[in-house]
């Protein structure tokens, strides 16, 4: 599987060279050069693994951490010039995997990234697909945990069939069930989310892969097939 990376820095020469290089290396690499047009990006696309500055014009790089969880099994690297160690704590307790200090070699850079592919092709090894199915309302877990849905939480998961990690937006989930968003009380679609992540793994599933996207929507981050 080719690695999706995502690079958030706002020095031109720099972002560009960093692109050009990792994708010679065989990276599937996409350059942004402020959080905002990453968050864009993110609402219909995904990433492997994020590099990002922390000094970037909209923000602290490290804000754009708090967009996920450890289950969106994105992997991170912070690169800064502040090389403090209050500062390579913060990198820490934002759950970023590395923090280089500018500059720092190349080589450096790429052997991290060749760590952490290995570590991402290892877990998809290990998983396996969601079947949700159209004609029962049931939704079944890799390991072949079937629960039944309601009409409206078959609609809401429908959303994100073959759609692994990317970021649907509340509007659009509401526009699935058929209603208009500006007559929708937000409440009402979180309150049916926290109900169906306690029903699924009430059933038994450790984790449920629905993940909150604070600000834009939600995200189904692992694979989920029609039946």
């Amino acid at each position: 599987m080719t690695i999706r990376i995502s690079v958030i820095e706002d020095e031109v020469d720099f972002r560009e060279g960093l692109v050009e290089l990792l994708t010679l290396e065989g990276f599937d690499v996409f350059g942004f050069g402020t959080i905002g047009e990453f968050r864009i990006w993110r609402l219909t696309n995904h990433c492997n693994i994020l590099i990002l500055d922390r000094n970037l014009p909209d923000g602290d790089g490290l804000d754009t951490l708090k967009l996920f969880d450890a289950s969106n099994n994105i992997a991170s690297i912070v690169l800064t010039c502040e090389g403090q160690a209050h500062d390579r704590i913060a990198g820490m307790n934002a759950d970023a995997d590395y923090y280089l200090v500018k500059p720092f070699p190349i080589d450096e850079l790429v052997a991290i990234l060749r760590r952490l592919e290995r570590r991402i092709n290892s877990s998809k090894k290990d998983s396996s697909e969601w079947v949700l199915n159209s004609i029962n309302w049931v939704i079944t877990s890799p390991n072949n945990i079937g629960i039944e849905l309601t009409k409206s939480e078959y609609s809401l998961l429908s959303c994100f069939i073959d759609k692994p990690g990317i970021t649907i937006s509340r509007d659009d989930i509401i526009k699935g069930f058929g209603l208009n968003p500006l007559d929708y009380d937000n409440r009402r679609l979180e309150v049916m989310v926290r109900r169906l992540r306690k029903k699924i793994e009430d059933a038994g599933v450790v984790k449920f892969p629905l993940q909150t996207v604070y600000g834009v929507g939600f995200a189904f981050t692992e694979v989920m097939k029609a039946s």
